[in-house]
Order: C-alpha cells, then sequence, then structure tokens
C-alpha cells in the first residue's frame, strides 16, 4: 500500500508536469502565431517556469563557452530573486526537518523572524534566536524543490530533441551533457550539507593559515539537515559601501588586501575555493573582521590552471597580449595547441580588450562618487561583456575554457572592479601588499 509521503510526492511529479504542459503550450502558441524562437522568448518561458528554468538560465548566462552569444546575453538578466513564501509554508519545512524525538521548534527557538532577510528560487532565509540566545540565520529550502528540480530535469532529458529543433543555433552542443552538468551543481546547491562542508573547509584553512582577520559563520550542525541550514549570523556592512566601511576599518585598501590574500591563498590550499563573491557575499563586520557568507557556490582549481589564470591576468594588467596568447595556449587550454597562431591571437585580444577599456568608465578615470554606495555594484554587465568577447576570440582559435577556469576567471574580474574604488593604487598582480603564492 502506498504511504501518504509517496502519494504526496506522485502528485506533486503531477502537479508540475500539468504546470509545465501548460506554460509550453502558451509558448507554442505564441510562436504559431508567428513568434520566433529567439533567446528572448526562452528566457521568457524559462521565468514562468521557475526555479529549475531560473537555474538553467543562470548557467547558460555563467557558461559563455558553452551555449551561443545571444543566449548567454539574454540570460544575463536572470535574476535568482522570487516572492518570498509565506512564513507558514518555511515553518512547515522547519518542522519536517528539526522536530525529531518529540523537541519542538518551540523547545529550538525563542524567537523567529516571519519577514525573510532574503528569498530566491531554492531557498529563503530567516533570522532567529535559539533557546540559549545565539543569533542565527536559517537558510531553508522551499517546500518540494527537490521534486521540482528531478521532475523538471527529467523531462528535459526527453526533450532534448525538440530543444535542438527549437533552438537550432544550440546544436552545436550535445544538450544531454550539459543537462547532466546542471542537474550536478543543482543537486549541489540543494545540499546544504555539503555548503556545510565547504564553509567547514574555508573555515581549516582558515585556522591552518593562523588567519584571524577573516571569518565565515559557524554552523550549527546538530540543527542542520539537508534542506535547512542554521549559521551564526554575521553583523556588518556590504563591502559596496565605502563610506560605511570606514565606520569600522582606517583603510578600505587594507581590507581589500586581506580578501584577497586570503582567497587567493585558498586556491591552493582548500579543497574549494568560493565562486560567488560578489558585492553581497562580502561583509566588513562591526569587529573589524572580513566575513565571507554563501558557500553554494564554490569551484575547484588545478594548479596548472591557476598558473595560467595568474600568467594571463598579469599580462593582460600590464596588457603584454602575446603573454596573454601563450599563457593560454601554454597551459593546455586549447584543442590543438600547434594549430594556434600566438600572434595572431594576441592581436585579436588586444583588439578586445582595447575597446572593452575604452568603454569602462572606471578604467577611463571617469569621476566616481564614492559617497554614493550604489555606483559599484558588481559591475556584472561589463565583467560578463569581457568574459563574452574573451570566450569569442577563444572559440576562433580552438580555446577551451573549463567552467571552473571561468569562474575563477569572473572572480578575479569582480576583484578588480572592487579594487578601482575601494582601493585604486593598488595592483593585483604587483603590489607588495598582496602575496600569489600560498
Amino acid at each position: 500500500m502506498a504511504t501518504p509521503a509517496f502519494l504526496k510526492k506522485s502528485l506533486n511529479i503531477v502537479q508540475r508536469v500539468g504546470q509545465t504542459a501548460t506554460v509550453a503550450g502558451m509558448t507554442g502558441l505564441r510562436i504559431a502565431r508567428g513568434e520566433k524562437m529567439d533567446a528572448r522568448l526562452l528566457k521568457e518561458t524559462f521565468e514562468q517556469l521557475g526555479t529549475t528554468y531560473i537555474k538553467i538560465g543562470q548557467f547558460i548566462a555563467s557558461t559563455p563557452s558553452l551555449f551561443p552569444r545571444e543566449y548567454v546575453e539574454a540570460f544575463q538578466g536572470c535574476l535568482d530573486q522570487t516572492t518570498p513564501l509565506p512564513y507558514s509554508y518555511i515553518e512547515g519545512v522547519l518542522r519536517d526537518e528539526l522536530e525529531k524525538n518529540g523537541q519542538t521548534l518551540e523547545d529550538i527557538f525563542s524567537r523567529i523572524e516571519e519577514q525573510p532577510l532574503a528569498s530566491a528560487s531554492i531557498a529563503q532565509v530567516h533570522s532567529a534566536v535559539l533557546k540559549n540566545g545565539d543569533k542565527v540565520v536559517l537558510k531553508v529550502q522551499k517546500p518540494n524543490v527537490d521534486t521540482i528540480i528531478h521532475t523538471d530535469l527529467g523531462l528535459l532529458h526527453s526533450m532534448t530533441k525538440v530543444l535542438e529543433t527549437i533552438a537550432p543555433s544550440m546544436k552545436f552542443a550535445s544538450i544531454a551533457p550539459i543537462i547532466d552538468e546542471i542537474r550536478l551543481r543543482m543537486m549541489a546547491e540543494t545540499d546544504f550539507i555539503q555548503e556545510a562542508r565547504n564553509i567547514e573547509d574555508f573555515q581549516r584553512f582558515l585556522t591552518k593559515t593562523d588567519n584571524q582577520r577573516v571569518v565565515a559563520p559557524v554552523v550549527y550542525h546538530a540543527l542542520s539537515t539537508k534542506k535547512v541550514l542554521v549559521m551564526e549570523r554575521l553583523h556588518g556592512v556590504s563591502m559596496i559601501d565605502e563610506s560605511a566601511m570606514r565606520q569600522y576599518c582606517k583603510n578600505p585598501a587594507d581590507v581589500m588586501s586581506d580578501v584577497l590574500n586570503t582567497w587567493f591563498a585558498s586556491l591552493m590550499l582548500s579543497n574549494s575555493f568560493h565562486a560567488d563573491l560578489h558585492a553581497g557575499n562580502l561583509m566588513l563586520l562591526t569587529d573589524g573582521r572580513i566575513g565571507f557568507i554563501d558557500f553554494g557556490i564554490v569551484g575547484e582549481l588545478k594548479p596548472e590552471a591557476w598558473q595560467a589564470c595568474v600568467g594571463m591576468m598579469d599580462n593582460f594588467a600590464r596588457e603584454d597580449y602575446n603573454g596573454m596568447a601563450r599563457h593560454m595556449v601554454a597551459m593546455g587550454m586549447t584543442y590543438g595547441q600547434e594549430a594556434v597562431n600566438v600572434d595572431t591571437l594576441a592581436s585579436d585580444l588586444k583588439s578586445m580588450m582595447q575597446k572593452i577599456l575604452a568603454e569602462d568608465s572606471l578604467f577611463i578615470g571617469k569621476t566616481v562618487d564614492k559617497t554614493d554606495p550604489t555606483q559599484l555594484k558588481d559591475h556584472a554587465e561589463e565583467i560578463n561583456k569581457m568574459m563574452l568577447e574573451m570566450v569569442e576570440v577563444g572559440k576562433r582559435h580552438g580555446i577551451h575554457f573549463p567552467r571552473d577556469f571561468a569562474l575563477l576567471t569572473k572572480q578575479l574580474l569582480y576583484f578588480d572592479r572592487f579594487m578601482k574604488v575601494l582601493a585604486p593604487e593598488m595592483d593585483m598582480f604587483h603590489d607588495a601588499r598582496i602575496q600569489l603564492k600560498a
């Protein structure tokens, strides 16, 4: 006899298939009426389909080596910000996950704030206070997310031929392996036990290097599950707001050098590196320390890839495009080294970079209002543009960029933009304050 849980899951699957069919039918109707199945329409369809498809859109946007440029650009604005779920849904997950052995939520928490701190497609974050007075944050997976993801990805596997038909420009890359990669990445993001391990790995690295300037939130393992992550709440200000930072530090440039030295060292001494240190995931704490938060997205790096990146970015900083080209070729990021003309590659890189730099206000010395905390942002548009152009040049020369290499390069570009405002005099690769080797 089927259990209630099995019946509930089966019903959820049926409902999800029905929702997907409805949205797909509406998109099909638009095509039948004459609309072109282009990147814009695909993005709109994905946003209507929710969770899984938003993540797929973000994957497309962050993996320019796999997807046509028009799709990468279209999905740049696919933001993982959703309307918060009512607390009653979140409370249901908390009770299912944490109420064990006769223990209730009321036994664990003295207060849980019903208004979330943040809401994304997979999880919602709430502040809370434990019975012992500890202030914590709760990262809670939204109900049925795992069922939705499994159902969606299963359907996509069955629809790969259909997708290749309606989006023929994507045929150059087999969709099935891409979906497999997306499945692995999304399963990692929905496994908060793995995220806890990522935090622990980083904390072991901090201990090993006697780094007391940087912290990551302490995880309450006894209260954490695959769907609920309970962490110490860190209090501070975002590093996009220099004026706020000066309340807790004398020189933002010193904070920036600490961030860079910590992250560079983690590349060699940790099992993984934080691959999503945008402005929202870096905090200057009220005690002057630096907080690294949200370890849901991490990368893994081979030493030779790091050497390649250092060499390439070093030469980029010095505008040595022949050097950039040599590092791209020498480190094995090509399908056939002998087929690459280094001089031609260097010339293409120079043309591309000079065009981008000429359009980038942070590079050409336009006034930056440092009192405006919104002026830094993440400069995602410029960063993504640079990555796209680099990938386009690479493709013409048979150069392949592994995904984690792209994550690494994008993070370096984020740091570059931080420095333009917080430490304009600092050179990431030639400043005495920055240690590139562990």
